[in-house]
């Protein structure tokens, strides 16, 4: 006969049968249902195991209830080390146990990096691109013109590639309303910080000509919200396969090409959106770049820039190469574009002149002679413009230069320096020339804030150009005087002797005059004309 609960030992000491309702139980209730456990089984139902570990009162919690943890499990302090069971084959110490880690996991995190090509065997002489082709930080300290050299411009030239091509700096970098792109308006010229100090002592038409620039341009941006997203989709991919063309130029430098011909359309084509990219991100917002007030306080020019000139932006004119090629005293009867990165190259130590392998010592050598050794000429000046006012005695007069009136200058404009495949243009130039060939005018870096004038010459015989900024003769400028006439062109920058990049002379427009319309620029699509094959 089979035993009642109330026959069971318990083991937490006496137990009174769940059928008898005097018990004290805590949950009276709850046992009424478990008595109807079938009579066969011959154990307890699994439900009434729960009472029995739970005891009435919490000093029997610990006799009633196993521990989940053998209550003289020793401690790992505790654990020995030498008489373990099967201790020959387990070791001693969880530390040591390193065939319990996954075996396709490394061992070592800073081992993973290992995996990429080292340095040494990656490729140092594709042309355009590549750590080769990029200066160092002393390039780009004495590129930026900075007196400080390398130790100056180190700062920048540890950066990303994105942020100091990206990004102006923090006291010129618009608001988030105001960056190119954003869909939200931009502030009116009046609604900037420096419209008090810009404005002062400007006539209506002065204002009238700021007014319908900036509506030129907002309706700019508006109209070219489509290609501005479709080039920022497509950069990556377009800028990869002219860099894949360009490591396989050796091989089809002939001009007559199909293949040849369809890169450098390409490239045009890559070109003109970046300069379009260009102007997105400048606006106009370095309108007060280069006009009469800013030659006034550059420093250099000081006591040199006459007041009352009757066009505040002259700098910024345009030349035509019709009037350029009659200006200078030598005269050209057809323009010379040279397609830096394509119809002229630098590889490393050698250059390519349209195809062919020609001496540094006798085509770049003397062109950047000519640009180290030219003396600074003084700030260029309209020839209609009233006599220069003396500096006042009690301001120290600026380093002797020659007199402004000795030389007829013409501008050939402004234009923002900006790297091929992207980044913010921070770079400006003012470029102007004489009837003698002497190349005058400023350079700005809107990010750093450093300002210096340029001095440079052109080769009459080749109508190439070259220019440096102040005293740094390390880095120096090439393009050539009908490149200069263009809205866009490619111009050389030599770093040294051995290191040459493409970089793109982009034009600011100049600001109409209040009467007429402002004509923005619409970038070229299609290359220049090539220069004539020589036999």
């Amino acid at each position: 006969m089979p035993s009642t609960p109330g026959q069971r030992p318990s083991t937490g000491g006496s137990r009174i049968p769940p059928s008898m309702p005097s018990a004290p139980a805590p949950r009276p209730a709850a046992p009424a249902p478990r008595t109807s456990a079938p009579p066969p089984r011959q154990q307890a139902p699994p439900r009434q195991q729960a009472p029995a570990q739970r005891p009435a009162t919490a000093p029997e919690r610990p006799a009633s209830r196993p521990s989940p943890q053998p209550a003289n499990r020793p401690s790992s302090s505790q654990l020995p080390s030498g008489n373990r069971p099967g201790g020959i084959d387990r070791p001693s110490q969880t530390p040591a146990r390193p065939d319990n880690a996954p075996p396709p996991r490394p061992s070592q995190l800073p081992a993973k990096p290992g995996t990429k090509p080292a340095t040494k065997d990656r490729p140092s002489n594709i042309p355009g691109s590549g750590t080769a082709q990029r200066p160092g930080a002393s390039d780009l300290g004495n590129f930026l013109g900075i007196a400080g050299g390398a130790a100056a411009g180190s700062a920048l030239a540890n950066r990303p590639t994105q942020l100091p091509a990206d990004r102006p700096g923090t006291s010129e970098r618009p608001a988030f309303a105001q960056r190119p792109g954003s869909p939200i308006a931009q502030p009116r010229p009046e609604q900037r910080p420096d419209w008090s100090a810009r404005s002062q002592g400007r006539n209506d038409q002065w204002t009238q000509r700021v007014d319908q620039r900036h509506d030129a341009w907002t309706q700019r941006d508006n109209a070219r919200t489509q290609a501005r997203d479709q080039f920022q989709s497509t950069r990556d991919q377009r800028w990869n396969s002219l860099q894949s063309a360009q490591q396989d130029r050796q091989g089809w430098r002939d001009q007559n090409r199909e293949d040849w011909q369809k890169h450098r359309e390409d490239l045009w084509s890559y070109r003109g959106d970046r300069a379009e990219e260009v102007w997105d991100r400048t606006r106009d917002r370095y309108d007060d770049l280069f006009d009469d007030r800013w030659w006034g306080a550059c420093g250099w020019a000081a006591g040199r820039i006459a007041s009352g000139i009757v066009n505040p932006w002259w700098w910024w004119t345009q030349a035509p190469w019709t009037s350029v090629s009659t200006f200078v005293t030598e005269t050209y009867s057809e323009p010379l574009y040279i397609d830096y990165g394509v119809t002229v190259t630098y590889e490393d130590e050698a250059t390519y002149v349209n195809g062919q392998p020609v001496d540094a010592a006798t085509y770049t050598a003397p062109l950047l002679a000519q640009a180290t050794s030219a003396e600074q000429p003084p700030p260029p000046m309209p020839a209609s413009a009233p006599s220069p006012t003396p500096a006042p005695s009690s301001i120290p007069a600026p380093p002797a230069a020659p007199a402004a009136s000795a030389e007829e200058w013409m501008p050939l404009g402004v234009f923002a320096l900006a790297q091929e495949e992207k980044g913010d243009p921070f770079m400006f130039f003012q470029l102007s020339v004489s009837r003698s060939g002497l190349i005058s005018g400023a350079y700005r870096n809107t990010l750093g804030g450093e300002q210096r004038p340029v001095a440079g010459q052109v080769d009459k015989a080749t109508q190439r150009v070259a220019w440096r900024i102040g005293e740094n003769k390390e880095t120096i400028f090439e393009t050539t005087l009908a490149n200069l006439t263009l809205d866009v062109s490619p111009a050389a920058v030599h770093f040294g002797t051995t290191n040459t990049q493409t970089w793109l002379l982009v034009r600011m427009p100049e600001p109409a005059p209040a009467d007429k319309p402002q004509n923005l620029p619409s970038a070229p699509k299609t290359p220049p004309p090539l220069p004539p094959k020589t036999p």
